[in-house]
């Protein structure tokens, strides 16, 4: 019996521990950006401010990431390798969420954990090919998209006796998907 659940207790270590989230960012030129990449950026608005471009590596898997400002709001738009888009995050507020979704995320938080902290949250749209790059991003910037984003929290929680910060995803309803523990000299060193 205490051999299982030894067994048990290992392969959740593993699993909890594979998914740590090492992510470090580096700025660099528009030029080290890939080609593809670029030419959805150019379709952009106009007057987006602050376009800073960033290289992320996340253990093995390597992005590429345009950072921007529109009508007050921040956008992280990332591409891969390739430069095909993955998602398009929208900086955003607890505050700004519709109440029943607020009452589910808390609710999950509270059920699970002894103390939470959200730290961080964006709306996540996650790409679809079925859509042209340049229109997808463009509804969402202008605020015509009718996709319900995931929202990504980045908390730091606490359980009876550990203290972490964890990336978390939710669906558009609020209900619980994944989370990632991030690490956090690599959450530091974010740069927006």
């Amino acid at each position: 019996m205490k051999l299982k659940a030894l067994i048990v207790l290992l392969c959740f270590y593993q699993f909890v521990f594979g998914q740590t989230k090492n992510e470090k960012e580096e700025r660099i030129t528009e030029s080290e950006f890939p080609e593809a990449a670029i030419e959805v950026i150019k379709g952009l608005p106009n007057d987006c401010k602050r376009l800073r471009f960033y290289k992320e590596t996340d253990g093995k898997k390597q992005s590429f990431e345009v950072k921007f400002k529109y009508k007050r709001k921040r956008y992280s738009l990332e591409f891969s390798e390739d430069g095909v888009i993955e998602d398009l995050e929208v900086l955003t507020k607890f505050k700004l969420l519709s109440e029943r979704v607020k009452v589910k995320i808390n609710d999950y938080f509270k059920d699970s954990f002894k103390k939470h902290k959200i730290i961080k949250l964006q709306q996540q749209y996650v790409y679809s090919v079925e859509l042209n790059a340049i229109t997808f991003v463009n509804n969402i910037v202008k605020n015509t998209s009718s996709e319900a984003p995931n929202l990504e929290i980045i908390a730091e929680v606490k359980s009876d006796k550990e203290r972490d910060v964890r990336e978390f995803t939710f669906n558009p309803l609020g209900e619980f998907v994944n989370f990632r523990i991030l690490n956090t000299t690599s959450y530091e060193h974010v740069l927006y």
